[in-house]
């Protein structure tokens, strides 16, 4: 019987019957692995917290043919604070749904796992606003999944920076004024340029420890959005709910 312990965060939980759950968890170096938690809905289970939405544990998971089983579950966060407030919580929804869409079984997300728990930390710490944290996720999820923009500097003519740029969410390229192409592209200052570049090319530690603010803040939370559902080509329900929420 194959065995892994790993630790990973809950991003989809499942009832199953009146005491079993399946959830989807995202680890390190398995990336997405589905399990089966027998009685972990029952009150006295002591798989209970560590198996439910946002819970960050340390698992042990067991295979028998085609089917993994969680065998033990130790809690190491669980995030309980995002629940308090409706926005985090919904934001925190989305990043889980981001997560299944981005991650495979069998394939290494450390750097996945690293940025939505951070987020998450970030959500919960109140170091950052709900905004911010979700544009630079969204901006630096798509970098880390083989969708990093062209920002160097203008795709035509090379130049590094003019006052105003423009951006194109379907080519993920950026030009200087006098190089602006027929499609449509979102029109964007020097700040949010600089945010974007770094976001998506600084140090991981790093990424979170900028401000931006008013118009600039704006233009760029929207930019990384659109540019995300322009590459992936599909609606998030979580996505919609968050925005209900913060009209």
């Amino acid at each position: 019987m194959l065995k892994i312990t790993a630790p990973g965060l809950v991003i989809k939980e499942q009832s199953i019957g009146e005491s079993d759950k399946l959830i989807t968890v995202l680890t390190a170096k398995h990336g997405i692995v589905r399990a089966f938690s027998r009685g972990a809905k029952k009150a006295k289970s002591k798989k209970g917290a560590a198996t439910s939405l946002l819970a960050y544990s340390d698992f042990t998971f067991s295979k028998a043919k085609d089917t993994f089983s969680v065998e033990e579950a130790l809690v190491k966060e669980v995030f309980f604070e995002l629940r308090e407030d409706v926005s985090k919580m919904a934001l925190a929804q989305y990043f889980c749904e981001l997560a299944y869409e981005f991650c495979e079984e069998d394939f290494e997300s450390e750097e996945i796992l690293r940025l939505f728990l951070n987020s998450l930390w970030l959500l919960k710490s109140n170091k950052k606003t709900v905004p911010f944290i979700k544009a630079v996720t969204e901006m630096r999820l798509m970098s880390l999944s083989g969708y990093m923009p062209a920002l160097v500097a203008c795709d035509r003519c090379g130049q590094y920076e003019t006052d105003t740029m423009f951006f194109s969410s379907e080519s993920g390229k950026l030009f200087c004024e006098s190089c602006k192409p027929p499609e449509f592209c979102r029109c964007i200052n020097s700040s949010v340029v600089q945010a974007m570049r770094f976001v998506t090319l600084s140090d991981f530690n790093k990424i979170f420890s900028f401000t931006l603010t008013g118009d600039s803040l704006k233009a760029f939370c929207d930019l990384s959005e659109d540019y995300l559902l322009h590459k992936t080509q599909r609606k998030f329900k979580t996505l919609e709910f968050y925005r209900v929420i913060e009209d």
